[in-house]
């Protein structure tokens, strides 16, 4: 799991605005809806109420799934090793050998 971030600019030209799409993309009918399109749900999980029931055990926000996620360690992927590679680079290296078989 990864942490995505929506945010407003303090002291910008529309902030209010910017506040009020972030409430509306965030409403249970419409998270469901970009849950749809770019199968990645938000985290209101009252969209589970909107999606298809045979997608609900799919997603991270599900109760069963929520307690099973591993939060990604952004420090650890960047760190290099002592062969000069990232983290990173060195385990889609290895995916992409495992992938290549």
């Amino acid at each position: 799991m990864t942490y995505n971030y929506w945010t407003v600019l303090k002291g910008g030209p529309n902030t209010q605005n910017a506040q009020k799409l972030i409430a509306f993309v965030n409403r249970a009918q419409i998270a469901a809806g970009s849950t749809l399109g770019i199968g990645y749900p938000g985290p209101n999980t009252n969209q589970l109420h909107h999606l298809p029931p045979d997608l609900v055990p799919l997603l991270s926000i599900n109760e069963e799934n929520a307690s099973k996620l591993v939060v990604e360690d952004s420090a650890w992927l960047a760190a290099k090793r002592p062969d000069g590679k990232s983290n990173s680079d060195h385990i889609q290296e290895r995916w992409l050998a495992w992938r290549a078989r």
